[in-house]
């Protein structure tokens, strides 16, 4: 599909309301396989490559900003005239938060996310760790760099993973272009992205590992309504997929079921 003169590649499965899902850094739609097959029993559901990612296309930095991409999903839901649901996975997330402001959206569920840095000097900070991470990118190949990603304390839980499971996740991250992973970083990593003041709170659930210490108080601090999965961490649909598929099934459901 092409939204803003720019190539998406989206997966369009099942019939109902529309719901979107939004993969995180170093995913696809791929992401979403699971809740895919189960959630497209009651919604259609649209999970689409981000820009830099799977095989949606790379455009320049400046293209693939927050304020860019948000653009192209508010194109992406003008296609249907009811209001939509949706569901982001840590960047994914942020850009879920940034269009829950949309008149387009009902209910945003943001998974491990963040509004966003306040600070102007941490944001600064963030962002020169992020052109390190893109240069390492660039220099030194993508391979190399998904494999030092793997290893960040962020993602621990994964160790005791099935190995079917890893090998998935590892295929999943080698699918990407090196140079489409830089640019994403030096375009909408958290330094980049600006801070979101005025969120809806009311529309939004947030959903977190209970042992993502740093994600768990985000979510804490910004509203009463966080969701907490016991025994999994950053990446709860893929450390106990069972708990999550059955709770997000749950939370859409109830609040497609509230605006009727």
């Amino acid at each position: 599909m092409i939204l803003r003169g720019v190539r998406y590649h989206i997966e369009v499965a099942g019939s109902g309301p529309p719901l979107l899902l939004l993969h995180g850094f170093t995913g696809t739609h791929a992401t979403w396989r699971r809740q895919l097959e189960r959630l497209s029993e009651s919604f259609t559901v649209y999970a689409p490559d981000l820009l830099g990612h799977g095989h949606t296309d790379t455009p320049a930095v400046n293209r693939m900003r927050m304020t860019e991409q948000v653009k192209d999903m508010e194109e992406l839901l003008a296609i249907r005239p009811e209001r939509w649901l949706v569901v982001g996975y840590s960047m994914g997330g942020r850009i879920a938060l940034t269009l829950s402001c949309s008149r387009r959206v009902l209910h945003t569920v943001a998974v491990s996310s963040t509004p966003g840095i306040m600070s102007a000097a941490e944001r600064k900070a963030r962002r020169l760790k992020d052109l390190q991470l893109a240069n390492e990118l660039r220099e030194e190949g993508l391979a190399r760099f998904i494999e030092r990603w793997e290893r960040i304390p962020l993602f621990a839980s994964h160790e005791t993973l099935p190995r079917e499971t890893r090998q998935a996740l590892r295929a999943e991250r080698m699918s990407h272009q090196a140079e489409g992973l830089a640019r994403s970083l030096l375009a909408i990593g958290t330094g980049s992205m600006p801070p979101l003041k005025n969120l809806p709170v009311g529309r939004i659930s947030w959903v977190v590992g209970e042992d993502d210490s740093k994600f768990r108080t985000i979510a804490t601090g910004i509203s009463s309504e966080v969701h907490i999965i016991s025994g999994a961490g950053h990446a709860p649909h893929v450390d106990q997929p069972e708990k999550f598929d059955t709770m997000i099934e749950q939370l859409l459901l109830t609040h497609m079921g509230e605006s009727r």
